[in-house]
């Protein structure tokens, strides 16, 4: 199959610093127009934005901030192109072989190329540790090319980028499902095992968590995958850490919509982020020093 006809896309939510390391590493090494789409940031960042796309070749779009889940959404059902790589304004491209790998794995037929973020029991920085909250497989979000059909048709049917949760404690009715889940926000309660109720817990995934945490991409990949019985082109655990490195939870840290026990330091990558800006690409950023 031919090679799809793809764009780059970096969201930004006042982090300009580390949007502007991603954007620099998705010029040097994937090889496709880029936008930078700009979220009502309150950094400068527009207009940081608007005076870099003089000395580099990208675009910068704006569009309201929104929850990450919701602007994907809207970015694939506008897409004029048939694939986007979506690069997380906290990740940098590190290799030049990547992006051509990921686009063989969409001319396959995929609908989705990248790394497998799998499934997994959630540690105690979700809640409570142990077997009680499982994190739904997905397409892994930071760094990945997807092709805009069949996202559509997804979103289409119902389905979307959104993160949510499934409570699974007698899912048979879901407005006492909700409630007994609320009782892990709780620190008294959320030991609470309830073990007489296992029998009525769903399978997902081969266990029967107390809940799902579907992450941003998780329920459209689980659709894609087992309804539409779509493939998704893993490249391998081994290539994973060597081609994209990634600082977590940066945008969520620095818009303060919710605490992140495992999220990156926004001072430490901003300061990180420009110092490889100008010593690993060569682009001089004193803007970002002032």
């Amino acid at each position: 199959m031919a090679q799809p006809n793809a764009e780059a896309i970096i969201i930004n939510c006042s982090t300009k610093e580390q949007t502007t390391l991603a954007l620099v590493s998705a010029l040097r090494h994937a090889g496709l127009p880029v936008t930078v789409v700009d979220c009502e940031s309150t950094d400068g960042s527009a207009a940081f934005f608007r005076k870099l796309a003089d000395r580099l070749p990208f675009r910068l779009a704006e569009m309201p901030l929104r929850r990450h889940g919701d602007t994907l959404d809207r970015l694939f059902l506008a897409a004029d192109r048939d694939a986007l790589l979506l690069l997380d304004s906290d990740a940098e491209i590190l290799r030049a072989d990547l992006v051509p790998a990921m686009r063989e794995g969409l001319a396959s037929g995929a609908y989705g190329s990248g790394f497998l973020h799998r499934g997994e029991w959630l540690g105690a920085n979700h809640l409570v540790a142990g077997e009680v909250g499982y994190y739904a497989p997905r397409m892994w979000i930071p760094c990945v090319l997807l092709a805009v059909p069949p996202v559509r048709a997804a979103l289409a049917a119902g389905e979307s980028f959104r993160a949510r949760v499934a409570c699974n404690e007698i899912p048979q009715l879901p407005w006492l499902a909700r409630l007994l889940y609320l009782r892990f926000r709780v620190p008294g309660l959320r030991r609470l095992a309830l073990d007489g109720l296992s029998p009525l817990r769903r399978s997902h995934f081969g266990v029967r968590p107390h809940y799902v945490y579907y992450d941003t991409g998780a329920a459209l990949h689980e659709h894609l995958t087992q309804r539409r019985h779509l493939a998704y082109a893993d490249l391998g655990a081994a290539l994973w850490p060597l081609a994209v490195r990634h600082d977590h939870g940066v945008t969520r840290r620095r818009l303060a919509w919710r605490r992140m026990r495992n999220a990156a330091d926004v001072e430490r990558t901003r300061l990180d982020a420009i110092e490889r800006i100008e010593t690993v690409y060569g682009v001089a950023v004193p803007e970002l020093r002032g």
